[in-house]
């Protein structure tokens, strides 16, 4: 890299300009390095402004690599160039070109090697951060000594917490526990029990204090899920029952089924008797097929236009129907939460866990802060 600092056009002067708050949006390829730079080297050239004073951050290290390498180019060259050719160099920043300006440049690089730590603070965003929970420590709640955490250290750490919670479950026989957690598996991703393990760590916040998530937790549970805090198999069974249910309307449109040759129709005539007979608990796994016959996959009612011709009333006996769907939709939630509600009064613990595994390693994650 040369170090020779070219005009600025247009905008880009008024955007180097250091006693502005600039936004600087533009393409790739266009000169926002540049600029960046450009605007450094003003603030250099400022009367009473040292280079300890100026950071620059930057989303990664090769963006970081570039404008510290750019700058110390132009610094370098500076320091011998012909004084003309500087002043030329200083009006191109849009800086000032007199005596004192010019001796000023030709000293920066010296000040700047000088610098506390060698140079100019231009890191990326993650870089900085742990420099300051490194010099800081107190400040971020954080274990003096403590380090950014490795992604194959969390991985291990995650695997031990989790090992170590179905270890003290089966040695306690708390059978809920291990259910929970085989439903879990076998419903989500393979990797998705450890994800989960990792956010409920994150959120030390919900299992601590006052207001936090401390068992029994199954009533704050049901109300998230907006359903009732004493809402229990019963309840369910209550907005599946027939007699809450709009099933008068599925009996009324079971002949039009019937008699619609298409394959919407009769998919719907083989369900509809189905979903009459069936008992509350059937009821619960035949849901689904809702979605494949009366109505649509965004729980609408499906479009039925030769059976509408015979029965006008259909679209409404559908539409009600769709409205039942509310509270369809809750219960089903709440037949599948009977298993897995015993795995959230658990989570808490993973938090203090990951907690005290952390401070033994003396370790931090930076993603958790």
């Amino acid at each position: 890299m040369s170090g020779e600092v070219f005009p600025l056009a247009d905008n880009q002067l008024g955007a180097a300009n250091p006693r502005d708050n600039v936004w600087l949006s533009a393409s790739a390829g266009t000169g926002k390095t540049q600029v960046l730079s450009a605007r450094v080297l003003r603030l250099l050239l400022t009367p009473g402004v040292e280079p300890s004073q100026i950071l620059c951050l930057t989303f990664t290290k090769a963006g970081a690599a570039e404008m510290a390498n750019r700058i110390n180019a132009v610094l370098a060259r500076w320091v011998r160039l012909e004084a003309g050719a500087l002043a030329r160099e200083l009006k191109h920043l849009g800086a000032d070109f007199d005596p004192e300006t010019l001796a000023r440049a030709r000293t920066l690089f010296a000040s700047v090697l000088d610098c506390p730590g060698g140079g100019l603070r231009i890191d990326t965003i993650h870089a900085f951060s742990q420099w300051l929970l490194g010099n800081f420590p107190e400040e971020a709640d954080l274990t003096p000594g403590a380090r950014p955490m490795e992604d194959r250290e969390r991985e291990l750490l995650a695997r031990e917490v989790l090992a170590d919670m179905l270890s003290e479950a089966e040695a306690k026989g708390d059978q809920s526990f291990t259910d929970a957690v085989s439903h879990f598996t076998k419903t989500k991703d393979p990797d998705a029990l450890r994800g989960w393990l990792m956010r409920c760590a994150s959120a030390a916040d919900l299992w601590e204090g006052t207001a936090s998530w401390a068992p029994p937790m199954r009533a704050r549970v049901l109300r998230i899920l907006d359903m009732p805090a004493g809402a229990d198999a019963a309840w369910a069974e209550e907005v599946l029952h027939p007699d809450a249910f709009p099933d008068h309307h599925l009996t009324a449109m079971l002949p039009l089924m019937r008699d619609w040759k298409a394959q919407a129709g009769q998919a719907c005539a083989d369900f509809i008797p189905l979903w009459l007979v069936a008992s509350v608990e059937e009821r619960s796994d035949l849901i689904g097929r809702f979605y494949e016959t009366v109505l649509t996959k965004k729980g609408e009612p499906r479009k039925m236009a030769n059976p509408t011709k015979v029965d006008p009333s259909l679209p409404d006996r559908q539409a009600e129907i769709a409205e039942a769907w509310p509270c369809i939709s809750s219960a089903k939630r709440f037949l599948l939460s009977r298993t897995s509600l015993p795995l959230h009064s658990k989570w808490g613990a993973v938090s203090r866990c990951v907690g005290k595994k952390r401070k033994r390693a003396k370790a931090s994650s930076i993603s958790t802060i």
